[in-house]
């Protein structure tokens, strides 16, 4: 495997020391860890009360702790005035309106209280909306140059390589880890089982929100000024040494490797408990689990296809490689499939909706895609072909959903798998398709001729409603479509002591 060149960015002296590059300081990093995870601690899954203006008088304090207040006289005791009046006023209630007010002004009083800010009005809101928004940005920046600094130092160049080859792999290989777990019951019950069974994956999605959105308040930028934006090619990021370490070979090698042996374990347990159906561990049910996996595993498919596109875009792409990216996409094959026979499962035990049909469709799109990867791969063709031949795949699938009735088609479907109808399956949610409009009447009729039936009244009455209120409202010929005509020639047929108010 080939070596990536040094990611620093200036040429060390001969001390060792690159001048050019700002060490980085080690007591904001620890902060902004220990923030986060404060942050995670007293706001993930709880209401927020006396705990946020407590937390931000902390955050203010170690702002000014790395960042130490330069404004002196009128400036600084307008900030930190400006500091206790909102704090003061979140002590008394948290709402949209207080939140709206205080944390600007916290950011904006941060800004004046180390000179960090314009004289200009427009440059100064421009500086508190950068605090507010462009954290993961300057959190990513100054990791970048973190890395240069420590790359830059000739005894700790190999250490820092041999991390960065494994921050892809590991980092993304958690996010799969949360994913599979979120989306599987069974391995859910697993990790139970072990003691760090009790991670959150809505937790650690917060704690690294938190870190992004605190790391402006304790590394308070500096004004940029007027100064113009630098040209930027679209093949930079290709020529970016931290990308080159992150996305090198052996860290593509690595973590398509790791991905491979996630992935087969999730398809493992699908095809031992989905296809061949086999029984589940006890308090499982078959609806539950489906039902927990399907978006989840579309959406570890998405990231997934992301990260192969961008593996192929780094020339060259070595053989070992490219066989490990089409063993993956197959798993990814796969691993689509078996989210659309969750949802199917999912749909037979509770019914179609609307939305589960979108799901369907979505899910197959994602299934082409995969396999427009493999074929943009074999056919050597660039990631422009593969992003017009998406969309063309989207184009003609929504052409030809177009066509269809949907509510006729989800209407029909939930009338023929109904418990009444079918003797299996859910209860019709006969009000649910009334939702849906008058092309459900079709339906709707089949259900309302069966005997015996308790919530015949209603949906006979709904129909009604139905027909009555589109009979009334169809009456123009400059609204008619041919599926309204198929409806109204149906209704004309099977009248059921409707009022057509003299309409065939």
């Amino acid at each position: 495997m080939t070596d990536i060149p040094s990611i620093a960015t200036a040429s060390p002296q001969p001390g060792g020391d690159a001048p050019s590059l700002p060490a980085p300081n080690a007591w904001a990093e620890i902060a902004l860890a220990g923030l986060a995870t404060l942050a995670t601690a007293l706001f993930y899954g709880t209401p927020w009360g006396i705990a946020l203006p407590a937390f931000l008088a902390l955050v203010c304090g170690g702002a000014l702790a790395l960042n130490p207040p330069v404004a002196g006289g009128d400036a600084r005791l307008g900030g930190i005035a400006t500091l206790a009046a909102v704090l003061i006023l979140l002590a008394d209630a948290v709402t949209p309106l207080s939140l709206l007010l205080a944390i600007p002004a916290v950011a904006a009083s941060l800004l004046a209280l180390t000179c960090r800010w314009l004289p200009d009005l427009a440059d100064r809101v421009r500086a508190v909306g950068a605090m507010l928004v462009r954290g993961p940005q300057l959190l990513l920046r100054d990791g970048r140059a973190a890395f240069a600094w420590w790359s830059a130092h000739g005894g700790r160049q190999a250490a820092v390589s041999g991390i960065g080859r494994w921050i892809l792999p590991l980092g993304l290989g958690l996010i799969f880890c949360l994913l599979f777990t979120a989306a599987n019951p069974v391995l859910r019950g697993w990790l139970d089982q072990l003691p760090v069974g009790d991670v959150d994956a809505g937790r650690v999605v917060f704690w690294m929100m938190a870190l992004a959105l605190l790391w402006p308040f304790l590394r308070i930028p500096a004004p940029a000024g007027n100064r113009a934006p630098k040209p930027i090619s679209p093949d930079d990021w290709r020529q970016d040494p931290l990308l080159g370490l992150l996305l090198s070979p052996a860290a593509i090698v690595r973590a398509l490797i790791l991905f491979n042996a996630l992935f087969a374990l999730q398809s493992a347990l699908d095809v031992y408990y989905l296809w061949t159906g086999h029984a589940l561990p006890p308090g499982i049910t078959h609806a539950t689990y489906a039902h927990q996996g399907a978006y989840p595993l579309i959406l570890t498919a998405l990231l997934a296809a992301l990260f192969v596109l961008v593996a192929l875009e780094r020339r060259p792409v070595p053989r070992a490689v490219h066989g490990l990216i089409i063993a993956w996409i197959a798993q990814n094959i796969l691993l689509v499939l078996s989210a659309m026979l969750r949802l199917a499962t999912y749909v037979e035990a509770y019914s179609l909706t609307l939305l589960r049909l979108a799901a369907f469709i979505w899910m197959g799109l994602v299934a082409a895609g995969l396999v427009l990867i493999l074929a943009r791969m074999a056919l050597g063709r660039p990631n422009r072909w593969l992003v017009g031949a998406n969309l063309c795949s989207l184009v003609l699938t929504l052409y030809v959903v177009g066509w269809v009735n949907v509510p006729a088609l989800i209407a029909e479907y939930n009338v023929s798998h109904c418990l009444e109808m079918a003797g299996g399956g859910p209860a019709l949610d006969w009000e649910y398709l009334g939702r849906l409009g008058p092309q459900t009447i079709p339906a709707l009729d089949r259900y309302t001729a069966l005997p015996a039936n308790d919530d015949l009244a209603g949906a006979a009455e709904l129909r009604r409603e139905l027909a009555q209120r589109f009979l009334s409202t169809h009456t123009d010929w400059r609204s008619w479509t041919l599926r309204d005509q198929r409806l109204k020639d149906y209704l004309a047929a099977h009248p059921d002591g409707i009022d057509h108010g003299g309409q065939p």
